[in-house]
């Protein structure tokens, strides 16, 4: 059980700490039971009015995957808002005093233990579910759960229900571990508020749906079918293929969620009598709660194949991202850029659209590692960077081409449209300042705009060019920039030092000018 954190200063439980600590409380308290009452009270009604295919009592795998995945709510409050829900359920339902404190004593004993095995087994880090390991401690949990409500709730069949003790243990603990597996991973791998609107956004701006992509669905469906056609002891893994193949096409929670519906499509397929099953009563153990084990069980290896997959593609992407990106500033590296830049190149040419190159170096760049240290110059690599992809169009392609030299291509781009871009990003560079240590004098001092000089080159549509000769005419005049005076635009057709009759070719800039 977790206790409230501390006010932060200023706010009003800091200044009123009773009055905070107590709207805190009434908070944890309704959210509980608002979480728990409905799914009780269904779960409660359903037992009463449909018999067997009352299969599950959700409330409790509910109640314990919301605290895991808020556990600022589990508080003395939030427990006894459960606990009242779960009190106020089995009174609508016509429950008596005893069973109902008797069976809600054992579904709160459960989600006490479960959270705290949780709380050992999956730390905060861990309860998305992102490793592989991660299953087999969830199954722990789900068992540790199940087996305390199972020790408490079950001794009520033959006190209550006139039923033996040892199948009413069985029965208790058999339902709640399959439905605790079947539930906790949905509610663990759920996205986050801030990554559902994410995931919108990606599929609103992704491509759609081929025809390959909803055929694992298909498989599903189709083995369900073959399933209750079929009948025999073997139909309840014969969905296995297509969940894998589900679990390799779809991310986490979607695999979560069609092995959840699968599962719980063939429980009630069975008990309504669709899917036939051999008839056995083996040491308490007849065809339906062999069945609901057995399926659950069978549900954990999808499962857990979705979390590799999963995992060994997050795994991929950060490779990926560290062979591509510059881990300093965070955009592309030359190789990465080089790439990129020329594959847009090309299918531009082939569209008929015009393109640009900026080439870009912060001036002055080694005196700012000389005089403020070069943990200073990377913080200016680092902030130039920022602006430079702040400032650019989303379709604009950044590369850092070594040390404080940067590349841009502009698609679509003209030489009047480039240019304007380009003292666009002058100006927002120019407009950095940072405090420093000037290392030569031993005094403080902000590090007053940190400029650069910007070399552009264009191609028309008519006109293409290979991506790199437009580099190599964009260095040209950044030469030209940097001989004019540096912090300038100057472009690759028409350079200002030709218009002022100066000829100025990289072999004649000086050595100190071209290096900085």
């Amino acid at each position: 059980m977790h206790l409230p954190t501390a006010p932060s200063f200023g706010s009003p439980e800091a200044t009123e700490p009773g009055t905070g600590q107590a709207r805190r409380a009434v908070h944890d308290f309704c959210w509980a039971a608002a979480i728990i009452l409905p799914c009780a009270l269904f779960s409660a009604l359903a037992t009463r009015l449909l018999g067997p295919l009352s299969l599950f009592w959700p409330a409790n795998a509910v109640l314990l995957g919301m605290l895991l995945r808020n556990p600022e709510r589990a508080t003395g409050a939030g427990w006894l808002g459960a606990f009242v829900a779960y009190l106020a359920s089995d009174m609508v339902a016509g429950t008596g005093w005893l069973a109902n404190l008797w069976l809600n004593g054992a579904n709160m004993a459960g989600v006490v233990v479960g959270y705290r095995v949780a709380c050992r087994c999956l730390p905060v880090g861990a309860r998305r579910l992102d490793q592989p390991r991660t299953m087999l401690s969830l199954l722990i949990v789900c068992i540790a759960s199940a087996g305390t409500e199972a020790a408490i709730g079950g001794t009520t069949g033959p006190v209550l229900f006139g039923r033996p003790l040892l199948p009413s243990l069985l029965d208790w603990f058999n339902g709640q571990v399959a439905i605790d597996i079947l539930l906790l991973p949905l509610f663990l791998t759920a996205p986050r508020e801030g990554s559902v609107r994410r995931l919108l956004a990606e599929l609103r701006s992704s491509r759609r749906w081929t025809l390959p992509d909803p055929l694992p669905i298909v498989a599903l469906a189709l083995s369900l079918g073959a399933a209750i056609l079929l009948g025999g002891p073997g139909v309840l893994a014969l969905p296995v293929p297509a969940l894998i193949w589900c679990a390799l096409r779809y991310a986490v929670f979607p695999t979560m969620v069609l092995t959840a519906l699968l599962s719980t499509a063939q429980l009630f397929a069975i008990a309504l009598g669709l899917m036939r099953l051999p008839d056995i009563d083996l040491l308490y153990i007849n065809s339906m709660l062999s069945a609901r084990l057995g399926i659950a069980l069978v549900a954990l290896g999808p499962m857990a194949v979705a979390i590799v997959n999963a995992a060994r593609n997050d795994l991929l992407q950060r490779l990926d991202h560290l062979a591509r990106y510059d881990h300093l500033t965070g955009v592309l590296q030359r190789g990465a850029f080089l790439d990129g830049a020329g594959a847009m190149l090309a299918d531009l040419a082939a569209a008929g659209r015009p393109a640009a190159v900026l080439m870009i170096d912060i001036d002055h760049f080694k005196q700012i590692n000389d005089r403020f240290g070069h943990a200073q110059g990377d913080r200016v690599l680092v902030a130039v960077a920022a602006e430079l992809r702040s400032g650019l169009r989303d379709d604009a392609i950044l590369g850092r081409m070594g040390g404080e030299e940067f590349a841009v291509l502009l698609p679509g781009s003209g030489a009047a449209e480039a240019r304007t871009t380009a003292e666009h990003l002058r100006l927002r560079v120019a407009a950095l300042s940072f405090p420093g240590e000037d290392h030569a004098g031993g005094t403080h001092r902000p590090i007053a705009g940190p400029s650069a000089s910007f070399g552009l080159s264009a191609c028309d549509a008519d006109r293409p060019q290979a991506l790199d000769a437009l580099l190599a005419q964009a260095d040209r005049a950044l030469y030209v920039a940097k001989a004019a005076g540096r912090n300038r635009v100057e472009s690759a057709a028409v350079p200002r030092a030709q218009e002022d009759g100066v000829r100025v070719s990289p072999t004649t800039i000086p050595k100190a000018i071209r290096a900085g």
